[in-house]
């Protein structure tokens, strides 16, 4: 018997009141459509918020209306396995149409409820479309990663979170002389040197269990017998959970870089073979240099020291017959060989500067040239000379020397201002860039820049001897010992109107091959 058209009616109604209470508060997406008309009788709020549709518009619409890519056919063919008991569940994806045209991808998990009156399905709707989103763009960040391995300089793999090789690019096919289906699984390990094997097997062991990045050099050897030699590095993957789940690395052939480290040491070997040597016979040439000049010195010291004894013997026992110019004649020849022996006291004196062990410390630098100041007031206390020295200045080297240093310019400074009636010498210290330059500066003869070059030549004299005595080798002296101090020196200066020379020190270190 047909049950009539208010009994149906009643039928629903009792139906939506059983499930409103439900489905007005959900926020899932759930539907209930009679199992004979397919029309909507109910839908849950998160239904109608995300389709567009009002209650009453929704049960004017059949499931089929809301799913434009499904025909009532192919529908009917997903409903049949749930009408005749074969299936609890039907589950499958498409999409759905909103209101405004609008379409999202939707999971439609589909269940038949025949025990109540009417029949009716139950779809619950999962919206996909975040889903699918996320992984087409998994989907194209694999494809893009696939395609910048393929082109990448270095060798590329992916292992398993056991080492097993999953993924191989082809540069690292090319370097290790296999396929990537060659290298999956435990194949990869063929690629290495047999004699670098051990040692990787146990750092990649080392690294995974400490969970830090895998870094080494080694080797791959091709079954062709070409070696390569390699910088590999890789890192672990993890999921969403943080759990390791593979690694990934690189490898990059670095032969051409080891064959040049190679080369380098072998020619800095060959280097360091030949400084030595030249070290060894720069040695000798100075101990032979020395033992000649003090030879030399001595050599000539006699027939001087009996060049001026006779002359100055001559001189007294035969004044009457010689007669005044004869006396001059001596003198001049014991002024020149007095001369001579000064010479050679300074080329000795200008030796030993070049030699002996640096005592590096502390020096006061101020100390230093006032003693120098003090020593020329001492010597020539007739002279007035306005000398200011600056306080503070300290250095570090040799004390010794650098009195050296500081009696020769100031000394310098003392001599060249004799023509002055203002005379005037200032040391002091500036900073240029960093590094303190001492300077000592004067307003005496100076001299043309023009010869600078000739400045620190050993017997170089820019003045005429008459003007200024000396022998031309206390700047080449400052020199040496400047340079043995790893600094630097030089000088500005200009014809009557003054000199200044600058100098700095430099750190200690150890004596380079060959200083002399």
């Amino acid at each position: 018997m047909k049950p009539d058209g208010n009994s149906e009616t009643r039928d629903s109604d009792a139906l939506r009141k059983r499930w409103g209470r439900i489905l007005e508060n959900s926020f899932d997406e759930i539907y209930l459509f009679a199992a004979d008309s397919l029309k909507f009788l109910h839908v849950s709020r998160g239904a109608l918020l995300n389709i567009g549709y009002t209650m009453q518009e929704m049960r004017q619409l059949t499931a089929i209306d809301i799913k434009p890519e499904i025909n009532a056919t192919e529908f009917a063919a997903l409903l049949e396995p749930l009408r005749d008991g074969r299936q609890e569940r039907v589950v499958f994806e498409t999409c759905h149409q909103r209101k405004d045209g609008s379409r999202y991808l939707v999971e439609v998990r589909l269940q038949f409820a025949a025990e109540e009156s009417p029949p009716v399905y139950i779809a619950i709707i999962l919206d996909i479309t975040e889903r699918r989103q996320a992984e087409q763009a998994v989907i194209e960040s694999e494809r893009r990663y696939h395609a910048l391995a393929r082109i990448a300089p270095v060798g590329i793999f992916r292992t398993d979170v056991l080492g097993n090789c999953i993924y191989t690019n082809e540069r690292w096919n090319q370097i290790a002389g296999m396929s990537s289906e060659q290298a999956m699984g435990e194949g990869w390990a063929m690629a290495l040197h047999p004699e670098d094997r051990e040692r990787v097997f146990t750092d990649w062991y080392q690294a995974s269990k400490a969970q830090v990045p895998f870094y080494t050099e080694c080797r791959f050897q091709r079954p062709d017998g070409h070696i390569s030699a390699l910088l590999v590095q890789a890192t672990a993957e993890q999921d969403a959970s943080g759990d390791v789940v593979g690694y990934v690395g690189t490898v990059t052939d670095i032969s051409v870089q080891k064959n040049i480290e190679d080369e380098l040491r072998i020619h800095r070997e060959h280097l360091e073979e030949l400084v030595s040597e030249r070290t060894r016979a720069l040695e000798l040439a100075n101990r032979e240099l020395e033992a000649f000049a003090y030879s030399i010195s001595h050599d000539l010291r006699t027939p001087l020291r009996t060049i001026d004894g006779f002359s100055h013997a001559l001189e007294e026992d035969c004044a009457d017959v010689i007669g005044d110019e004869g006396r001059d004649h001596l003198r001049r020849v014991r002024a020149a060989t007095q001369h001579m022996g000064r010479l050679i006291d300074d080329i000795l004196k200008l030796s030993r500067m070049s030699r002996g062990e640096m005592q590096w410390s502390e020096v006061d630098i101020s100390l230093l040239s006032s003693e120098a100041v003090e020593r020329l007031r001492e010597a020539e206390p007739e002279r007035q000379v306005d000398i200011s020295v600056a306080g503070n200045m300290q250095g570090r080297g040799d004390p010794v020397l650098l009195g050296v240093v500081l009696d020769n310019l100031i000394g310098n400074a003392w001599k060249y201002t004799g023509l002055k009636d203002d005379a005037s010498i200032e040391v002091g210290v500036l900073e240029q860039e960093g590094e303190q330059v001492y300077f000592v500066k004067d307003n005496g003869a100076g001299f043309d820049m023009s010869y600078i070059d000739k400045l620190f030549g050993i017997f170089q004299r820019l003045h005429k001897v008459g003007e200024f005595d000396g022998a031309g080798i206390g700047l080449a002296t400052v020199q040496r010992i400047i340079h043995r101090h790893n600094g630097r020196i030089w000088a500005k200066a200009e014809v009557d109107k003054g000199a200044s020379f600058f100098f700095t020190l430099g750190a200690p270190m150890s004596r380079p091959p060959g200083d002399v």
